[in-house]
């Protein structure tokens, strides 16, 4: 089972609406007149400032429903809390509107303890009855459950004032980081809404429990105040939250190194020179590494079918150029595991403890895995099967993911040298996402699912429940009995020993049958200024993900009560 509450990662930010968590909404630069970052003067009654820029080359259209695909920045989390705050990488669970959660015996009751004391932003009373409401809207509404929690629960019930229980149908304990990060809302406001994933053009005043207030909303500027009723308003330095759009991602850039934005989570090449040596003792650029790039084969394929054609592929792609040339050093090479880094306590033993990664670029180790197999170059230089059929595919990209176009043609060169042929399919977004799903491809480059252990990039990858269909993600139609049936076994326990073994087999699999190609390391861009604020997460500390665009899990939260301002 995968879900919304965790990013698909296919994309970066740039002049275009990217999906999953990267959820921008776009347009030209804010005027210079607009808030600067926080003042540090030493008058106990500045107002500290927070400029953060998540949408470029584009303008905002209201929507304040965390249950809308087009949620403004700064909803969820800042407005709307979620139950308990899990970071996507690291695991690690932080208690928000609960304060915990147990499992019955048989796996069938989940039961939350709801946080007391806390209010909503209107001041009423917030209880384990809005906590439950908010549940049992999704049911009435289907289209808001995004994470499709209907399907597995029976009931959702307050018990009392503080305690809620989830019983299900069947046991599903892999749906708990979704229900945890499920964002609640207020049971006498929310009521009378109709369809939560349609309201959010009219929740224009919206009240919630989170540390900020909507102040005002235009097409160009969203700003936010702190909620002094916030139940840890003690954590919250930041007095204002401004998100204004700008043009691009340079703009973006331009706009922190001149002292107008303090936040953002832009891809841009040129990031070093526009921003960081600006001022490099207080800009940083620290994307976070959250889950593989892979060439996906279509397995239907007679060709990509079969296993030495894939070890073929692999062997010669240059992947140490992509990371350098094609994507500008900022994502590493993948793991042949799918394991990312952090993520070493699901290795095989085998591997000591240290990911295991692809060595360079070798088309004379393809050619002979291509030789042992019965292939044979024909005189273009491209190998052959027995009766004929070239070694020779195109690979499908949307033709404005500038960085995935820039690593395909170095691909080409790689699989050129070893007698591979590959051609670029460059295609709209829209024709991506249905091409992917729907299996009208041979080779493509995509990112995909992640959450806090790697079952949630390899279930919705590799179960054969997902082949085909709209929202299809077992993109390469791989179907084997064994994988299916060690995913089901993951999904049935909450044993985490036995969820280390489950992982371990199942990256074997990864290894040894290439049921997709790693390539590279995805990453959730970041961008900060020390300058006026201090506390960001980073690689020693993270205790988020840091982007500025908005994180379905309640990462822009967590940096909210993270930060203090520089003096």
């Amino acid at each position: 089972m995968v879900s919304s509450a965790f990013a698909l990662v296919t994309s970066r930010m740039k002049s275009k609406t990217a999906t999953g968590f990267v959820l921008l909404l776009l347009l030209g630069m804010i005027a210079a007149s607009l808030a600067a970052c926080g003042s540090n003067g030493s008058n106990s009654n500045t107002k500290h400032t927070l400029t953060a820029v998540c949408s470029v080359s584009g303008t905002y259209t209201e929507d304040m429903s965390p249950f809308s695909p087009n949620v403004n920045c700064g909803v969820d989390g800042l407005i709307y809390e979620n139950l308990e705050y899990v970071n996507g990488v690291t695991g690690q669970e932080t208690p928000m509107l609960a304060t915990g959660h147990s499992w019955s015996a048989d796996g069938l009751t989940l039961t939350f303890t709801i946080r007391q004391g806390v209010k909503w932003s209107d001041g009423q009373a917030f209880s384990a009855n809005d906590v439950a409401f908010t549940f049992n809207m999704l049911k009435q509404y289907p289209d808001a459950d995004q994470n499709g929690f209907w399907n597995y629960f029976s009931s959702v019930t307050a018990t009392d004032p503080n305690t809620v229980a989830i019983t299900f149908k069947t046991a599903a304990p892999t749906l708990l980081p979704f229900i945890e990060g499920t964002y609640i809302v207020p049971q006498h406001i929310w009521a009378n809404a109709g369809d939560p994933a349609k309201y959010g053009a009219q929740n224009t005043s919206p009240v919630g429990t989170g540390p900020m207030k909507l102040k005002s909303f235009s097409a160009q500027l969203i700003s936010y105040v702190k909620n002094a009723s916030y139940w840890q308003a003690d954590k919250v330095k930041v007095d204002e939250l401004d998100y204004p759009v700008v043009a691009s991602n340079d703009a973006a850039l331009q706009k922190m190194a001149a002292g107008q934005a303090d936040w953002t989570g832009v891809f841009d090449a040129a990031v070093q020179s526009l921003f960081i040596s600006r001022d490099p003792a207080h800009n940083f650029s620290a994307p976070v590494p959250v889950v593989p790039v892979q060439i996906v084969p279509n397995l239907t394929d007679p060709l990509l079918g079969q296993l030495p054609v894939r070890q073929a592929i692999s062997a010669a792609l240059d992947r140490h150029e992509m990371s350098v040339s094609g994507e500008a050093g900022f994502e590493a090479p993948a793991s042949p595991t799918g394991l990312m880094p952090g993520q070493e306590k699901y290795l095989d033993p085998k591997y000591g403890g240290t990911l295991p990664q692809f060595p360079a670029a070798d088309p004379a180790k393809a050619d002979q895995i291509l030789t042992s197999a019965g292939f044979t170059k024909g005189s273009d230089g491209i190998y052959q099967d027995a009766q004929g059929h070239k070694l020779s595919f195109s690979v499908t990209v949307p033709g404005d993911y500038s960085d995935y176009v820039a690593d395909l043609q170095i691909a080409v060169q790689s699989l050129q040298a070893a007698g591979i042929g590959l051609t670029l399919n460059k295609v709209s977004d829209d024709a991506f996402r249905t091409d992917r799903a729907t299996g009208n491809f041979q080779l493509l480059m995509s990112g995909g699912f992640f959450g806090p252990t790697p079952y949630y990039y390899l279930e919705p990858l590799l179960h054969s429940t997902h082949i085909g269909g709209a929202n299809g993600t077992d993109w390469s139609q791989w179907k084997d009995a064994k994988t299916d049936q060690l995913l089901a076994q993951y999904a049935s326990t909450t044993d985490p020993n036995v969820q280390v073994q489950v992982i371990q087999q199942l990256t074997d699999i990864m290894v040894n049958d290439l049921p997709v190609i790693p390539v590279l390391n995805a990453v959730q861009f970041y961008e900060y200024t020390t300058k006026n604020w201090t506390g960001w997460p980073n690689a020693s500390n993270l205790y988020a993900v840091g982007s500025a665009y908005p994180l379905a899990a309640g990462d822009n939260e967590q940096v909210i009560l993270h930060l203090t301002p520089a003096s």
